[in-house]
Formats: C-alpha cells, structure tokens, sequence
C-alpha cells in the first residue's frame, strides 16, 4: 500500500509583495508525501491568491484521498479524481517523483521528453509600486528578462522608467485582469515601441470575447482564462499564447497536455507559477522546455526554501537535484 500524508505550511516572504488587487506577505503551501517501500517522494501546491481555493478546500480533497485509500483505492486513480489545483498539483508531482525515484528512470524520459538544459533563463518579476521604486527593482535585478506586474493606473509611466533604468532587457508585462480593452488598445502601441514582448492577462476572465479583433501589436497571453486544456478551444483566436501554472493544471501531468496542445494549436507558452519553493519550481522546469519564457522567480520571494534549494545565479536557474524531486 502507498503511504500518503499532507500538511499546508506558511512561507513567509522576504518583504510585501504588490500586484492588481492584491498585496501578500507570505505563501501557503500544500505539501504531499508519498512512500513506496524504502521509497519516499513528495510534491507541493501553492494556495492562490487570485482563485477561490481555501486551505480547507484543499485539506478536505486530501482527506478524501486517504479515506479512499485506507478503503484499498488506487493512488493514481483517486489523483485523477480530484479537480485541477494546488491539492491535486501536490499528489500528481509526488506521483511522478515516486515513479521516478521507483523505476531509477529519468523524469524527462517518463515524461516522453528530451531532457533540458542544466541552467535555463528565468525572469525576475517586478512587483507593483511607483514608477520609481519599481524602476530602482528593475535596476537592482541581475535577470535579462524582467516581468513587470500592473494596474490600470501609470502604465506608460511605469513602463517608461524601467526602460530607462534597463535599456537592454527584455520586458513581459502582467495586467492580472486589471484592464479594460480600452486600456489594451490605448497603450498597447507605446507598450510596443517601449520593447514590451508580450502582454499577459490584460482583461477579467470572461471578458476574453473582447480581443476579438482587437488590433494590439503586442502579443496577449492568457494567465487566469487558462486552467487547463479544456480551455484551450475557446482561446484560440483570442490569445497568442498561454501561462501554463502547474496550479491551475493541478499537476504535471495536465500541464504537459496543455503545453502540447497549445504547441500544435500554433500559440505560444509560457511557463509560470504561483510563488512557491524550489519544490513547486522543479516541476515546472519540465514544462519550460516547452516554453518560450520561464516565470520561475517563486523562491526569490521567499524569506527561505526547501532543502536541497534549487540555486538561481545571473537570471538563470540551475537544474533540480534529485534529492528535492524528480
């Protein structure tokens, strides 16, 4: 029989993090582990701010699991079952590190994939803030590529000033559904000539019909309109691309289906995450092979991290050890 036990733990963050509508000062995170005989395995799920997802919604889906397995049900199966989000996203993870660590075979292998570089580029998220502070953050950041969180309010101006702080990265943007088409359309022209790479989420989930032949130079990613690939068919011809959150996809498993999918859809990808530790980045280091740019920066807000800490040096973050996961 397969030993299963969760916990969800608080992770404080190193200072206050801003974005649309929120403000967060730590993380909490839903942690699985499971065992096989002398084998041990785990995986973790980020409690998000931006869904409806409470920590007893997860704590009941994770219940269930043991009940139904103390009744002899199959691990994989009841994993199955639960819908997508951090709770399943913490036991398909850990599943897939048990078949790893059980079979002695590669996780790239089981996934059906070549396996990635040692070292990829990351992004380093710049949190909402005047056009100042956030243009100071931007300066003081090592990373080549910087995704940049906002409101409705100072957007060319925000912009302007980290551009003119770091002429030379590569700049995403991050609207977390704080805008209007309106806003899209009015800025979207100076986004581009200021270097911006692409425009993630700018509109509320189910308001998507609005960018329909919505003329913005800049590429539009879907972040919170894309759970899964079920999703996918309805964003077609409305979005560039996609943020792939193993939290949304509730698991590896589903974002690898999502990430192909949207590769053979023609749309581009991005891989993403809710914050989280180096556990909740390992994971997603799988998808980033299929990804265009990689949001992987969780662990840098983090006051500490899981050991054996996956180690970020000059915007790049290194590959995870076995002994975190995988």
């Amino acid at each position: 029989m397969t030993g299963f036990a969760f916990r969800i733990d608080s992770w404080p963050l190193k200072h206050p993090f801003r974005f649309a509508g929120f403000t967060i000062t730590d993380l909490d995170c839903v942690h699985v582990r499971l065992s096989q005989g002398a084998v041990t395995a785990q995986g973790e799920g980020v409690l998000p701010v931006v869904f409806d997802v409470t920590a007893e919604d997860v704590r009941r889906q994770l219940q269930s699991v043991a009940e139904a397995l103390a009744r002899g049900g199959e691990i994989g199966a009841l994993c199955a079952a639960l819908p997508p989000g951090p709770a399943r996203n913490a036991l398909d993870c850990a599943l897939w590190d048990l078949r790893a660590k059980d079979s002695g075979q590669d996780i790239w292998q089981l996934a059906g994939l070549e396996a990635v570089a040692d070292r990829l580029e990351v992004d380093e998220t710049i949190g909402l803030a005047s056009p100042a502070a956030m243009a100071a953050a931007a300066k003081a950041s090592r990373h080549r590529v910087l995704k940049i969180k906002l409101d409705a309010g100072q957007i060319t101006e925000r912009i302007r000033a980290i551009r003119a702080a770091r002429p030379e990265v590569e700049l995403i943007v991050d609207a977390n559904q704080s805008w209007s088409a309106d806003l899209l359309v009015q800025h979207g022209a100076e986004l581009a000539v200021l270097g911006v790479r692409m425009i993630e989420q700018p509109l509320p989930r189910g308001e998507d019909g609005a960018l329909r032949g919505l003329a913005c130079p800049v590429p539009v990613y879907a972040d919170e309109s894309c759970h899964t690939s079920a999703d996918l068919p309805a964003l077609m011809g409305l979005y560039q691309g996609v943020n792939i959150k193993l939290d949304k996809t509730g698991g590896l498993t589903e974002a690898l289906a999502l990430a192909r999918a949207a590769r053979a859809a023609g749309m581009g990808v991005m891989v993403g995450c809710m914050a989280g530790t180096s556990l909740s980045m390992a994971p997603a280091y799988i998808i980033a092979g299929l990804s265009d740019w990689a949001d992987l920066d969780g662990p840098l807000l983090l006051a500490s991290d899981r050991a054996p800490a996956m180690t970020y040096a000059d915007g790049t973050l290194a590959r995870f050890a076995p002994a975190l996961w995988g």
